[in-house]
């Protein structure tokens, strides 16, 4: 659509330019009329001018003070669930718009049970369109239910509105870029839906060593060995037995759970991606996570894939923090289905950050070599490690204490899952 349509459409800015020999015939055509005592004629050229004045009335002042805005029940939401999505025009000007007509892009991917959307040559976006009216000063809204079908990161916008004179002689548009989010998070079931135990899904945690020293608790002091850092010395002890003295820490209560990603389903990049696979891998970490947090563990999640709003990787260090799940749904949901570079760098790389005997947990549709041999290295090292494989190749690993392999078949399926219910 251009920016400007109709018979007093224009291409520069002064639409009275382009007005004024219509409005200068028909005041000739009114002064002939006079001197030739034609009341109807005269007549004539009077609504002419009228007609074409308020044409570029409309024109230049319809889309004046005019606010177009979107808004949701909520912006995030789980899959089957429905969100309200409520459209508003402001006319906030004392010109009435006889017409207004909008037209919003709307993605492909959600359900509008009251709206017929048109295709457009853009992917996965379609067109929504309709009219409003509004008086002076007067606000309207309209409010439509959509259907949040699948995980995914849902823009809608921008936006184009079109109105005009009454008549239809001239009209002008204009773009809106404003756009809005909904999210949808992946599905979130209990563990055992997925065929895991309700009790210790993460294995045999009972670690080879004791806990990792709690830094903020202190439990007594002790003689100072040689390689304690200088931090742990207690100055007060010290001056009070005249010799060095060492904090000595209680244990850490607070286990720590990684949840390692991996969105690769085939051995080779270029042959793509598995999108039932993916999905189950992606519902999969996040039932996991949710567990995690509900048993008091610190959970972190790492992804080897972008994000829809463009970050090259998922990196949320472990913590207990009450809005640590809501970051971790929103960093699922905004994956972009795609390959990505190799979960075994991004496991070599993150894992020396993780305290020792932390949990890491490796989420997959496609174990390879590579990825056996850096998840048995971790498991040398002092971490308990899980393992759980969506896809056809089964992994080369048997479970053992502290290394805990699950390997999931056709009976877990999107379809299965998607009929799961919470009683």
């Amino acid at each position: 659509m251009t920016p400007d349509d109709g018979p007093l459409a224009a291409t520069g800015t002064n639409e009275e330019e382009h007005a004024r020999p219509l409005i200068g015939g028909a005041a000739a055509l009114f002064v002939a009329a006079a001197l030739l005592r034609q009341p109807l004629l005269a007549l004539l050229a009077m609504a002419v001018v009228l007609t074409v004045g308020v044409a570029v009335l409309w024109r230049r002042y319809g889309l004046r003070q005019v606010r177009y805005t979107r808004g949701f029940s909520r912006a995030r939401a789980f899959p089957g669930g429905e969100v309200l999505l409520e459209i508003t025009v402001e006319n906030a000007k004392l010109l009435p718009l006889p017409w207004l007509e909008v037209e919003d892009q709307f993605p492909e991917g959600l359900g509008f049970p009251d709206l017929a959307l048109e295709p457009t040559s853009t992917p996965k976006v379609a067109v929504f369109r309709t009219v409003f009216a509004a008086r002076p000063y007067e606000r309207v809204r309209r409010r439509y239910r959509v259907v949040c079908a699948r995980r995914g990161y849902y823009r809608f916008g921008p936006a184009r509105l079109r109105t005009g004179d009454v008549f239809g002689f001239a009209a002008r548009s204009e773009a809106r870029e404003d756009v809005d989010a909904l999210i949808v998070y992946p599905r979130v079931l209990p563990v055992t839906a997925f065929g895991l135990p309700a009790k210790q899904p993460f294995g045999d945690e009972r670690p080879a060593k004791p806990l990792l020293e709690d830094p903020l608790r202190i439990a007594g002091v002790r003689p100072y060995m040689p390689g304690d850092h200088p931090r742990r010395v207690h100055w007060r002890a010290t001056a009070r037995t005249g010799a060095l003295q060492a904090k000595q820490y209680e244990p850490s209560a607070t286990p720590t759970l990684a949840i390692f990603l991996d969105v690769n389903t085939f051995e080779h990049f270029w042959q793509g991606i598995d999108p039932e696979a993916l999905e189950l891998a992606i519902s999969a970490a996040a039932s996991l996570a949710a567990h995690g947090l509900a048993e008091r563990r610190q959970v972190g999640l790492y992804v080897n894939t972008p994000l829809a709003r463009g970050e090259r990787s998922v990196r949320l260090a472990p913590s207990r923090h009450p809005s640590q799940l809501g970051k971790i749904l929103e960093a699922l949901a905004l994956l972009i289905p795609s390959t990505g570079f190799r979960v075994e760098a991004l496991l070599a790389s993150e894992a020396r950050r993780l305290p020792w005997g932390a949990t890491v947990v490796v989420v997959t549709g496609y174990v390879t070599p590579a990825l056996e041999e850096t998840l048995t290295r971790l498991h040398r090292a002092g971490h308990t490690v899980t393992l759980l494989a969506f896809g056809d190749r089964a992994p080369d690993l048997p479970s053992r204490p502290g290394f805990s392999v699950y390997r999931f078949g056709p009976e877990v399926s999107l379809e299965r899952m998607a009929a799961f219910r919470l009683d």
